[in-house]
């Protein structure tokens, strides 16, 4: 598929079942529940813990959930996955526990590319002058491996195989046959599709007490469902 079919595809996906669409906003108000009763003035301590601790439950359920939604992507199918609970919450803890690994390695050559440059340990003349062309590797370095991260995630969602989401050699390659190109300006669509949700729900959430719900329970869903339904069409093509 090309790009414009496969956005095209993601865009419409999250329409074609409303209930099941109000029910994963829901989930996504759950997962950002920290967020969304913050206008509602609670200072209990108690009840922000609380709160803080389902947040980041119906995250992991969330992201668990998303994996299912690449599977559907990749499997070019229309149908909403059904959710559970259990599962998706023992998927979204694998989710993360790939998206750490692909953030410490960046993380650990960065420190070994500074000392390489003598930017540990040195003067500030020679900090300065090393530090540029560091961060400029470093930046590239952390590109990378975000996009690596994306599609070992898009492997894990269509195998279940925790080890070989971690196997970069492997997600190299599904990169490639997908193509670098194709995959960068795929990364910037959704980005720039998740800038302007993200520049809504702050005008909704200008409306008193409801307005981030609304938005977060509507757009939260939308942007859920249109990326991971996006991801998996554009893994269909490794």
């Amino acid at each position: 598929m090309n790009l414009g079919e496969i956005f095209s595809d993601a865009i419409r996906y999250p329409f074609s079942d409303i209930t099941n669409f109000l029910i994963v906003g829901v989930l996504a108000v759950l997962a950002s529940l920290t967020e969304v009763v913050a206008p509602l003035g609670i200072n209990n301590g108690f009840v922000y813990l609380l709160a803080v601790i389902i947040g980041f439950i119906f995250s992991l359920i969330i992201a668990g959930y998303s994996l299912d939604v690449i599977k559907k992507g990749i499997e070019h199918s229309n149908d909403f996955p059904a959710i559970d609970l259990e599962a998706n919450l023992i998927n979204g803890i694998k989710a993360i526990i790939i998206s750490i690994v692909y953030l410490i390695i960046p993380i650990i050559i960065s420190f070994i590319i500074m000392a390489l440059f003598g930017v540990i340990g040195a003067g500030i003349d020679h900090v300065v002058a090393s530090l540029g062309i560091a961060s400029i590797i470093i930046i590239i370095l952390f590109i990378l491996f975000g996009i690596f991260e994306m599609i070992a995630l898009a492997k894990f969602a269509d195998t279940r195989d925790l080890g070989a989401a971690l196997n970069i050699g492997a997600v190299l390659e599904d990169a490639q046959k997908i193509g670098i190109v194709k995959i960068i300006v795929f990364v910037i669509v959704v980005m720039i599709v998740a800038l302007l949700a993200t520049i809504i729900i702050s005008i909704f959430a200008f409306i008193p007490y409801i307005g981030l719900i609304i938005a977060t329970l509507l757009l939260g869903a939308f942007a859920l469902l249109f990326a991971s339904k996006a991801l998996g069409l554009l893994y269909s093509n490794a």
